[in-house]
């Protein structure tokens, strides 16, 4: 077989473009038409419970509510404009402001039910203290030792645990100081830094 010549020719690479298609809704571009279409509604709906036509104040007021949650859900996804950013960023923001305030609620709401609990043994410990001491003073004036002792030791047990109990009490408030402060970490910026 005899060897064909070929021709040699130059591979020029271009980097590839393609588009993605963005949905639309009623076949509306929600960035714009739609929220005209809301603020047109929430207008009208002020405008219905000014003029005492309540029914149709609130069907306008839950259009133009339906309509700005379609049009912050676009936004979140396309974040084309400025205004889609901003808008973005703002729902962002107030989801990680609301998880961070729900979080230490519950945070600070269970350290607050421990530490109720904590105070209130501590409490009933220092009554328990106090009865004890009340018998402590009579034994000594009767000088029987063995009762003597016998309180001490109970005493001493009594502050123990009230002890104990105020360190229980300032571990669980520290726990959840620590773990407040790791959820306020999601609501800091994202810092995006050049490789060096």
């Amino acid at each position: 077989m005899p060897e064909e010549d070929t021709d040699a020719f130059e591979v020029v690479e271009t980097p590839p473009s393609y588009q993605v298609t963005r949905p639309r809704y009623f076949g509306l571009t929600p960035r714009g038409i739609v929220v005209a279409i809301a603020v047109g509604a929430l207008a009208l709906a002020i405008v219905g419970f000014a003029t005492g036509n309540v029914t149709v104040g609130v069907l306008l007021l839950v259009a133009a509510v339906f309509l700005t949650a379609l049009y912050v859900e676009q936004a979140r996804r396309r974040r084309e404009s400025s205004f889609d950013r901003v808008t973005a960023a703002a729902v962002d923001h107030t989801k990680a402001l609301a998880g961070f305030t729900g979080a230490s609620v519950r945070a600070w709401t269970g350290a607050g039910r421990e530490v109720a609990k904590l105070r209130v043994e501590a409490s009933m410990r220092a009554r328990e203290r106090s009865q004890i001491q009340y018998a402590l003073g009579a034994a000594c004036f009767e000088n029987d030792e063995a009762q003597i002792e016998n309180l001490r030791d109970q005493m001493r047990l009594c502050t123990e645990r009230i002890d104990e109990c105020a360190a229980e009490a300032r571990t669980a408030l520290e726990r959840r100081k620590r773990r407040a402060s790791r959820e306020r970490l999601a609501l800091r910026r994202t810092q995006i830094r050049k490789p060096s």
